[in-house]
Parts: structure tokens; sequence; C-alpha cells
């Protein structure tokens, strides 16, 4: 069964001056190699307040990798804004796509009519899903944009 949960945490990564040195970008390097092993797409963004995450998979993978993701120091205070069966992948290309300019979320912000920008708390889990699909489908400068290897694997959506 084809499952996609959506959560939101305080940040407690604070931006390197150094973009090659980013604590962030390390870790997204790193789950989009450990996402297309496991069959699992999604969306990563992050504003200075809060990180807002999207996971895409069968259910038992997408389950096992949030149980790792609760047990991270990096997070608190996890807040899941939707854990449902799907129909369709929304992150179909991404392991795991990385939204993070600032460029990207004043050109959207507007036309999901956030005046002081991204606050998770006060959106739907349907907004919060298509917010953050649509801040990785415009950045310009993703980190891990891979075809998953679940759709050469040959295992079937449902």
């Amino acid at each position: 069964m084809l499952f996609r949960l959506a959560y939101y945490s305080p940040n407690l990564i604070r931006r390197s001056t150094d973009p090659r040195r980013s604590e962030l970008r390390k870790l997204v390097l790193s789950a989009g190699a450990n996402n297309r092993k496991r069959g699992i797409t999604g969306g990563l963004m992050f504003n200075r307040d809060y990180f807002g995450q999207v996971l895409e998979g069968e259910r038992s993978a997408v389950s096992a990798l949030f149980c790792e993701i609760t047990k991270d120091p990096r997070h608190r205070s996890i807040v899941i804004v939707e854990a449902s069966a799907v129909e369709k992948r929304l992150f179909e290309h991404w392991s795991m796509g990385l939204a993070e300019r600032t460029e990207t979320a004043e050109k959207i912000n507007s036309s999901f009519n956030l005046g002081h920008g991204f606050d998770p708390t006060e959106m739907s889990a349907e907004t919060f899903s298509s917010y953050v699909f649509e801040m990785v489908n415009l950045e310009e400068q993703l980190i891990s944009i891979q075809i998953p290897t679940w759709q050469s694997r040959g295992v079937k959506e449902t």
C-alpha cells in the first residue's frame, strides 16, 4: 500500500555560512541515497523556525524511517500532519528534494496566502503537502534529484 506521512518539527539546525559544509545538505544527500534503497520519495523544506517533510512509499518502509527520525536528536516536538494511504505519489521524481532558498519561498508564499511565510501550525494537511511539493518543484538547485529505483525494480503502486 502506498502511504504518505507528513510532519514538521522545530528547526534545530542553523544554517552554515559555507553551504558545502552544511549539516542539512549532508543529511539530505545521505537521506536521498537511503530513501532510494527503501523505495521512499519525498520532499524536505525548512525555514528559520521549522522543518517540514513529506515521505511517500510502502507503509512499512515509511513507518520504519519515521521511527528512525523520531530518535534523531536533531528533532524534537514532532507533529504529524498527515499519515494516510494515497493513490499516487506527489514526489515521484525525488528520493529527497530539498527546498531552502528564500527566493523560492517568496515566490509561492503569496499563492498560499502566507503573509508571514511557512508556518505549519497554520496549515491543513493538504496545504502542507502541497506547499512542500511546490517548494521542491520550484527550487532551482535541488540537492538530490533522482528518479527512485522503485520504478525500475518493478514495485507496483497500489
